[in-house]
C-alpha cells in the first residue's frame, strides 16, 4: 500500500516530485490521470510514493477543482502532497479550495523553490530578486500575473507566516499553523531557503499526522529528507541511449539560448512555424517522421519569433503532440520539455505510468516499461543544461526500472 500520494497539475511538475524521493525509495510511480483509464492509484501497489498528473494547469477552474477531487479519491486516504508551479501559475485558489472541501482543514501553502530564486518573503514571490509581476515569466498566460502568493488564492482566506515565524520553526511555528487551521484560513508562508521548508514540514507534522501540505517541488524534497529510507536501495542494471528524440513545447524565455547550444551537437534540427502547425498539424506529421528516422539526436521546437497568443498555448501543445507522435513511436529517448507537451506526446504513445529512476540536470529520468522518457519544466536550466543532459544520456548509463 502507498504511504504516501503527490497530486501535480502537470506531468513534468508530478514527476519532479516524485523523483526527489528517490534517495529514500525506489518504489515509486508516476500516474498520468484520465477520465477512461483505470484509477491511477492501486492499493495492492508495490510503490511507496504515488505522483498523480491530474493535467489541470489549463482547465477551467472549475474542471480543475473536479479533476483534483477525482485524483483524491483514487487516493484512498492516504496523506497528499499538494503540488503547485512555483511561479504560481494554473488554478491555484481553486485546487486548494477544494482541498480544504475535502478534508475540512485549512491547507498549508509553501510554494518557494530557493534553488531556482525562487523566494517568498512578506507573502511577495520573488524570482531572481525580482517581484513576479516585475517579471516576463507570466507572459504565456491568459490571466494577469498576481502580486502576491494570497493573491493567487483569491478569494480563499489566508493567513501570513512571517519569515521569522518560519524561522523558529517548532513550537512557535505549529501554533501559528494551529491558529490559522482553528479560524479555516489558509496559510501561506515565507520561505527562503531549504531549511525553511524543513521547518514547514515538520512543524505541520507536529499539528497532524497527516497534514494538508501544498508546495513546490522543493516542499516535495522537504517531505522526501524525512521521509523513511527502503532498508536496501538495491541497484537495478543500466543502459545508455542508442537515440534520441528532444521536442521542446515550452515557452519559456530561458528555452531560447538553450536550444541554440543543443542544436549546435544534433543531426536533426526542425523549429516548427506554430501557425502552420495549429493549422495542419497531421500534415506535418510525415516530414518530421522522415528527417528524424535514422538520427542520432534529433530536435523539434517551435520558431520563437513566430508569436502566439497565450490563449491558442493548449491547442499549440496539443497540435505539437500530433505532429510528432509518429517520429516518438519508434522506442528511442524521450526528452520532452513542458508538461502539457510531455502529457500530450505520452497520450498519444498511450503511455499512462512512469517509473522515475535518476535525476540529472533538472531533468527527471523515467521508464515506461523498456522505454526511458525524460520531463523538464521549461522554466529550469543553466544556457548548457538541455545539451548537457541529451549529451549524458548517450555517455551515461540510466537505471532499468526496478523489478
Amino acid at each position: 500500500m502507498p504511504e504516501l500520494a503527490i497530486v501535480a497539475d502537470d506531468l513534468s511538475g508530478a514527476a519532479e516530485s516524485a523523483a526527489a524521493f528517490l534517495l529514500r525509495t525506489l518504489r515509486i510511480s508516476v500516474g498520468l490521470q484520465a477520465p477512461h483509464r483505470p484509477p491511477v492509484v492501486d492499493e495492492r501497489s508495490a510503490a511507496r510514493v504515488i505522483a498523480v498528473d491530474t493535467d489541470s494547469r489549463r482547465q477551467s477552474p472549475a474542471d480543475a477543482a473536479a479533476s483534483v477531487r477525482s485524483a483524491i479519491a483514487v487516493c484512498g486516504g492516504l496523506p497528499i502532497l499538494k503540488k503547485v508551479d512555483s511561479l504560481l501559475r494554473g488554478n491555484l485558489a481553486a485546487e486548494v479550495g477544494a482541498l480544504q472541501e475535502l478534508y475540512g482543514v485549512a491547507p498549508i501553502v509553501a510554494s518557494a523553490l530557493p534553488s531556482a530564486g525562487r523566494v517568498v518573503v512578506d507573502g511577495l514571490l520573488r524570482v531572481g530578486g525580482m517581484p513576479l509581476h516585475e517579471t516576463g515569466w507570466w507572459h504565456a498566460e491568459e490571466r494577469p500575473v498576481p502580486r502576491s502568493v494570497s493573491e493567487a488564492l483569491a478569494p480563499l482566506a489566508t493567513y501570513s507566516v512571517p519569515l521569522a515565524t518560519v524561522r523558529q520553526g517548532g513550537e512557535v511555528l505549529a501554533k501559528a499553523f494551529a491558529e490559522a487551521g482553528t479560524a479555516g484560513l489558509v496559510a501561506v508562508c515565507d520561505a527562503e531557503s531549504d531549511a525553511d521548508l524543513d521547518r514547514v514540514h515538520a512543524a505541520a507534522r507536529e499539528v497532524s499526522e497527516r497534514p494538508v501540505l501544498v508546495g513546490s517541488g522543493a516542499l516535495a524534497a522537504a517531505a522526501a529528507r524525512a521521509f523513511p529510507a527502503d532498508a536496501e536501495l538495491g541497484a537495478a542494471p543500466r543502459s545508455a541511449a542508442e537515440a534520441v528524440l528532444v521536442v521542446v513545447g515550452s515557452a519559456a524565455p530561458s528555452l531560447s539560448v538553450q536550444l541554440t547550444a543543443l542544436e549546435a551537437a544534433a543531426d536533426v534540427v526542425l523549429r516548427l512555424d506554430p501557425h502552420v502547425l495549429l493549422r495542419d498539424p497531421r500534415g506535418m506529421r510525415r516530414d518530421i517522421a522522415s528527417r528524424v528516422r535514422g538520427s542520432r539526436c534529433a530536435v523539434v521546437s517551435l520558431d520563437g519569433d513566430a508569436g502566439v497568443r497565450p490563449e491558442l498555448a493548449p491547442q499549440l501543445a496539443a497540435s505539437l503532440a500530433q505532429a510528432v507522435e509518429p517520429a516518438a513511436a519508434d522506442h528511442r529517448a524521450l526528452v520532452l520539455t513542458g508538461g502539457e507537451t510531455a502529457r500530450g506526446v505520452l497520450d498519444l504513445l498511450g503511455i499512462d505510468r512512469l517509473t522515475p529512476v535518476a535525476e540529472r540536470c533538472g531533468a527527471v529520468l523515467s521508464r515506461a516499461g523498456d522505454r526511458l522518457v525524460v520531463t523538464r519544466p521549461g522554466s529550469f536550466g543553466s544556457p548548457t543544461s538541455l545539451a548537457d543532459l541529451v549529451a549524458s544520456l548517450f555517455t551515461e548509463p540510466v537505471p532499468e526500472e526496478p523489478t
